[in-house]
């Protein structure tokens, strides 16, 4: 009798153990299950409306005092005008939700003793656009080897000659590269090096091979183990890099806590401005621009046209023949836009004529000869003392703007990444229309409509 009731009782407590267990099962997966589906949400929206939001207004950005002497041609003022501008650098570190918990120290801290990776342009690098892609993967890739990243351009001329290193030293020497033998004098290399080239003409193979490298290989360095890698390349690898589970933590402790933000187009403008500082005469060209027109309201346009008279050995862009018509149609559609500035920057000096045509003193342009860092022939280094036109045209487009109308190109785009808000007001020609770009999904859509930019 007892026995019996013993065994009932187990077989009650047994049966309540394994309901309470079924139903702490089913609690714990649905649990997983909601959080799952939330995460999955949350991803889909941060992919999808992947908009650049500031959390803080302009109006409360550290602000710098400048005082500076606006130069004409003709005559020097004496009277210095004081322009109070934010600090961009300070915007994108404090004010920007993508780019606010990065840690300056950490990517400015010097890297392993004895490691570089650098980028390198010596022969057709492509242009502005092309290169600057190129350097921030690089700069991206040397930040998460843990490597000391250096920039050597010298075509057509040197970097140096426009642009200086601002926060980061990327002129910085590479010490013990050579020695000098105590007893021959011959000088012999110390270090170990290796030429890595990944330009778009190159090699299918070699391309595919790196960026496999890059994506999911545990241990880069014992693959690319040499003291210092050279490497030209215009590629943009920040997917590669973003998808390498085996250096997220590396790259948490350079503030990036989520893959989700290592972009180039959400790194790019704080990496410039850790990057590079213009020479003194574009930075004063820049300001006097900026001080002259401040109170006005600017559409920019870059035109970018492809093959045509300025530049007869462009390649050729079939997408973009009436380019310069639809865009000056779309500004005069608008009649708000009637005393707004325009301003100008193109590859075609016939586009030029026509802007001065139609609009008369309301064009700003920056004087100079129309060049192309790779297709144009640097004749009396003609290209080299061009580079400031280039410089400084891109530099007004990030700073200038209050509409930007750009062309489907690397300059325009990157360029138009250095605004604030680089989506508010923002119209890329591709294909024969005008489209609004309101965020990243929205270009990579329009892109993809045009069988992935081709057709623009």
């Amino acid at each position: 009798m007892l026995t019996d009731r013993w065994c009932l009782w187990c077989m009650t407590v047994r049966n309540t153990l394994c309901k309470r267990t079924i139903i702490a099962y089913c609690i714990f997966f649905f649990t997983v299950l909601l959080i799952w589906k939330y995460h999955e949400k949350s991803i889909k929206i941060e992919e999808e409306e992947d908009t650049l939001k500031q959390i803080i207004s302009l109006s409360s950005l550290t602000t710098t005092h400048r005082t500076t002497t606006r130069i004409h041609e003709n005559q020097k003022q004496t009277n210095p005008i004081t322009f109070i501008e934010p600090n961009r650098l300070d915007y994108w570190l404090k004010n920007n939700s993508k780019t606010l918990g990065i840690n300056l120290t950490a990517i400015l801290t010097p890297k392993r003793r004895g490691k570089y990776l650098v980028y390198v342009c010596h022969e057709n690098c492509g242009g502005w656009g092309d290169r600057l892609r190129g350097i921030m993967s690089l700069f991206m890739l040397s930040l998460m080897l843990d490597r000391n990243f250096r920039i050597e351009i010298t075509h057509p001329c040197n970097l140096t000659h426009i642009l200086r290193p601002n926060l980061y030293n990327w002129e910085q020497p590479i010490d013990g590269l050579v020695v000098v033998d105590p007893i021959t004098h011959r000088r012999r290399f110390n270090l170990t090096r290796k030429m890595l080239i990944t330009a778009p003409n190159g090699r299918k193979e070699v391309l595919t091979n790196v960026s496999q490298i890059l994506h999911n290989n545990r241990s880069i360095d014992s693959i690319w183990s040499e003291d210092v890698l050279y490497w030209a390349t215009n590629k943009d690898y920040f997917y590669q890099l973003s998808n390498n589970i085996f250096y997220r933590k590396k790259f948490k402790s350079y503030g990036i806590m989520t893959k989700y933000n290592i972009k180039l187009e959400i790194l790019f403008p704080l990496f410039y401005e850790i990057l590079f500082r213009p020479v003194d005469k574009i930075q004063q060209h820049v300001l006097e621009y900026k001080l002259k027109y401040k109170n006005n309201h600017i559409i920019c346009t870059q035109i970018r046209t492809g093959k045509n008279p300025t530049i007869p050995d462009d390649k050729v862009l079939p997408g973009r023949r009436n380019i310069s018509e639809s865009i000056f149609s779309f500004i005069d559609s608008n009649t708000s836009n009637i005393n707004s500035q325009i301003f100008l920057t193109t590859d075609n000096e016939q586009v030029y004529h026509e802007a001065q045509k139609r609009y008369g003193s309301r064009l700003l342009y920056v004087s100079g000869e129309i060049t192309h860092l790779d297709r144009s022939l640097n004749i009396d280094q003609k290209v080299c003392r061009e580079q400031d036109k280039l410089l400084t045209d891109f530099h007004l487009l990030g700073e200038l703007c209050d509409i930007s109308i750009i062309s489907n190109s690397g300059f325009g785009f990157w360029g138009n990444l250095r605004r604030f808000k680089p989506f508010q007001q923002l119209f890329v020609f591709c294909a024969g229309r005008i489209y609004k770009i309101e965020s990243m999904w929205h270009l990579y859509k329009m892109r993809e409509q045009n069988h992935n930019g081709e057709l623009c």
